[in-house]
């Protein structure tokens, strides 16, 4: 028998609570209303009180109910955040389902996000569609989001099939999964990698899997990397491969483009002293959306990723300023790192003739990493292209070198 947790508005959303709650006992578990609301009374008595929440945040529902309505959800959003997470490490709950539209959806994220990896939650949210970013939605975390289809105003012949297979989802995460990761004794590596990069970065990772290495992969398109730097500040990664830098291109523009989202990259490993492989793979470019190109665009030169996005080119100033921005990080590094520079190119369509050649560019990066890295770093260049079949295992060597008997 699992305790679900229940999260949302109990003054809107109370047919909905109820429907759930009966379903959840119906499957032979516990259901434990958490109420976020922060509008007028609640209509249904709930287990855990809106009150109650708003005291663990530091507030009263006294003032908060005269707060303007974006500052009461900053004050629910807060305060449900410390409430649900504790929950969850007393080991009180078991799961977590929350529903609503954007308010709702907007509080639940929040707290869904403070809870651990693997732990079951799901949100069913009328904002799961259309042309929106699901950042506001999952974050970094794996919460699993359900589309509404209609929005939540009563019951009706879509909310209850669409409530019940997503109870249904919550009730068979409890009951055979809701696994928390768990690495104790377990030497990971951590590898970014994106399409530009990947055939590269994976034939590297699979000789030291074959070694019987276990290699993590993050896609470096703003969430890996931002997954990948908190999981190495939490311990669960012991060295990191870091291939694909090309979320500070995004950092860079001061959080534009589609990689967006990953700032201060480079900096967890740094200050938890693991060793790093450092490679400034694709930072010669900037992912841009169709309708936010550069007014400069076509001077820079792009190539089409797909019909929507574009791979635009970083002038040399921008790549040389960011090879500073590398090392500034790297310097603060506790622990053994190497870098590793191709000279031939940085990602694919980089070879002579292609769009990213640019060994001009990449001579300059030498001189500069040459200059500005502290001596304790390991530094090397290889007249190789990012993508030519000898470089994986120049990867693989340096990676091996570094990590000796680390683990």
């Amino acid at each position: 028998m699992a305790t679900i947790a229940i999260v949302a508005s109990c003054d809107t959303k109370y047919h909905e609570v109820r429907f759930v709650e009966a379903a959840v006992r119906k499957a032979g578990h516990i259901p434990l209303i958490i109420d976020i609301s922060v509008g007028r009374d609640s209509s249904i008595k709930s287990d855990i009180s809106k009150q109650y929440i708003l005291e663990q945040g530091g507030y009263n529902w006294t003032e908060v109910r005269d707060f303007t309505k974006s500052k009461a959800i900053d004050a629910m959003s807060e305060s449900v955040s410390k409430v649900l997470p504790k929950l969850c490490a007393d080991g009180k709950v078991d799961g977590a389902f929350g529903m609503g539209g954007l308010q709702n959806t907007v509080m639940c994220s929040a707290a869904f996000r403070a809870l651990p990896l693997g732990f079951p939650k799901i949100i069913v949210s009328t904002i799961a569609c259309g042309y929106r970013y699901f950042d506001l939605v999952v974050g970094d975390k794996d919460i699993t989001v359900v589309p509404s289809v209609v929005d939540f105003a009563g019951l009706n012949p879509v909310s209850e099939v669409v409530l019940n297979n997503a109870i249904s989802a919550i009730i068979g995460m409890v009951e055979h999964g809701g696994g928390k990761i768990n690495t104790q004794g377990r030497f990971l590596i951590g590898t970014t990698l994106m399409g530009i990069t990947n055939d590269s970065v994976m034939a590297a990772a699979d000789k030291l899997i074959n070694d019987g290495r276990e290699v993590m992969s993050f896609h470096s398109t703003g969430i890996g990397g931002r997954v990948m730097e908190q999981m190495i500040a939490d311990g669960h990664i012991k060295a990191v491969m870091d291939l694909t830098l090309h979320e500070m291109t995004a950092e860079y523009f001061g959080e534009l483009g589609y990689s967006r989202g990953a700032n201060n990259r480079l900096c967890a490993a740094a200050k938890a002293g693991i060793p790093m492989l450092v490679v400034p793979g694709g930072i010669d470019f900037i992912c841009l959306d169709k309708h936010d190109l550069f007014e400069d665009h076509e001077k820079r030169g792009f190539v089409w990723h797909n019909s929507e996005l574009t791979h635009t080119q970083l002038y040399e100033s921008e790549i040389l300023d960011i090879t500073r921005t590398i090392c500034k990080r790297l310097n603060k590094a506790a622990g053994k790192v190497s870098v590793v520079l191709p000279m031939g190119g940085l990602r694919t369509l980089s070879y002579p003739g292609e769009t990213f050649h640019k060994p001009e560019t990449i001579k300059k990066m030498k001189e500069i990493f040459e200059n500005e890295l502290k001596p304790e770093i390991s530094f090397k260049c290889v007249d190789l292209n990012f993508m030519d079949a000898a470089f994986p295992k120049i990867i693989y060597d340096e990676m091996s070198r570094l990590l000796g008997k680390e683990d």
